[in-house]
């Protein structure tokens, strides 16, 4: 009975870049808070980052 082996490396997708530049997004907000308007733009970069909107990539 064969067992399946376990990838021991990372694939890199697109999806990954996607969440690198919402946490770059994020962290441009948060070091420039202060500005009109910054806690909707955070409260919406949270929600584009979020698992559920995650799966369902045309409402991110």
């Amino acid at each position: 009975m064969p067992f399946f082996t376990e990838p021991d490396h990372y694939q890199k997708t697109l999806l990954s870049d996607l969440q690198g530049a919402w946490g770059v997004l994020r962290a441009a907000v948060v070091d420039h808070a202060g500005f009109p308007g910054w806690e909707r733009v955070l409260f919406h970069t949270d929600e584009a980052m979020s698992w559920e909107t995650v799966r369902h990539l045309e409402r991110m």
